[in-house]
């Protein structure tokens, strides 16, 4: 809590604020906050709303995205030195735009107070081909860190990308992409969808021909394509784009329409995960489930669906080096290094 911007202040209250070790004086606190002198003649003043903990909106200007504060991709170090604290404001999004690189990057030994919601990247759905992994929302490299997740807070690895479908004629439908922006996979006849940006759900995947409609978009997880199949001639719908809502509902998988063809053949795509939950496979032709069936992505921290190539694995909602404590008054989707 920052010290008081006007009227009486005392050195106790300065210790109260940064700690520090008795016999205390002024000097002890040189450099103690922004505005607070380095060297030189220091004042009880000087202090006046002080904080020890640094917040973001004091050393970071958000990009308005959707109507939503946004930063992508931040290291801590930027910004305070080892040991002191960063707070992420309640109305924040902090996110990344690449599975391998973290939304937030904790590298000194620091505590860090989330207030607002960290998100990793979504895999991308499978295009003939397995989904692609989720990534992490933060990587940790230091030892020593204090993580707190406040009430109302978010920390959400990203979803795994579904797997697509394959079979001897060359044909395939599009997985489904997983929560944080996923795209979904394109098929052998429908386009993919777009991930979702901020606050949004990702884009319908493009329909294959003879009523093989493309996965739905979804909040979280996107929905995989669906296929039809008769003795050799097939189309293939694209996977959904998975979206980046919080907690999110994942998009329906595609179906097939009923104009396309007989029952027999009806092989619909993977529904996305919801919030924190895997996404499915779908269903598969009675003749050959194993070569029709497509995934649909993963919600948040949690694996894309299997079609006939695996999803993909979620995203941590915290990697690296353990975490030394760790509280959670909020939400949290995927694994913690503790």
């Amino acid at each position: 809590m920052a010290l008081q911007s006007s009227g009486e202040i005392t050195l106790t209250d300065v210790q109260g604020e940064f700690g520090g070790t008795a016999p205390h004086t002024l000097k002890e606190y040189y450099d103690a906050a922004s505005g607070i002198p380095a060297s030189g003649e220091i004042t009880l003043k000087d202090f006046y709303g002080a904080s020890a903990v640094t917040d973001a909106a004091d050393v970071i200007t958000p990009v308005t995205i959707n109507g939503q504060s946004t930063v992508k991709q931040i290291t801590v170090s930027d910004y305070i030195s080892s040991g002191e604290t960063f707070s992420i404001p309640s109305s924040w999004w902090v996110w990344t735009d690449s599975t391998s690189i973290a939304a937030l990057t904790i590298d000194i030994p620091c505590t860090v107070i989330n207030n607002g919601k960290i998100i990793g990247m979504g895999g991308a759905g499978g295009s003939r081909s397995a989904g692609g992994d989720g990534g992490p929302a933060i990587s940790n490299s230091a030892s020593g860190v204090t993580l707190t997740n406040a009430s109302g807070a978010y920390i959400a690895g990203g979803g795994g990308g579904g797997g697509s479908t394959n079979n001897a004629y060359s044909w395939y439908a599009g997985g489904g992409g997983g929560a944080g922006g996923g795209a979904g996979g394109a098929s052998s006849n429908g386009s993919a969808g777009a991930g979702g940006i901020i606050n949004a759900s990702g884009s319908d995947g493009g329909d294959g021909a003879r009523g093989t409609e493309g996965g739905h978009g979804g909040g979280s997880g996107g929905g995989g394509g669906a296929v039809f199949w008769d003795e050799g001639t097939t189309f293939a719908g694209g996977g959904g784009g998975g979206g980046r809502i919080l907690p999110g509902t994942g998009g329906d998988g595609g179906f097939l329409d009923a104009s396309g063809s007989a029952s027999s053949n009806d092989i619909n795509g993977g529904d996305g995960g919801d919030g924190g939950s895997a996404g499915s496979s779908g269903t598969g032709d009675s003749r050959s489930p194993s070569n029709t069936t497509t995934g649909g992505g993963g919600g948040w921290g949690a694996a894309g669906g299997s079609g006939t190539y695996s999803g993909g694995a979620a995203g941590a909602a915290v990697s690296g080096t353990a975490i030394a404590t760790y509280t959670n008054n909020g939400t949290v989707y995927g694994a913690v290094s503790t």
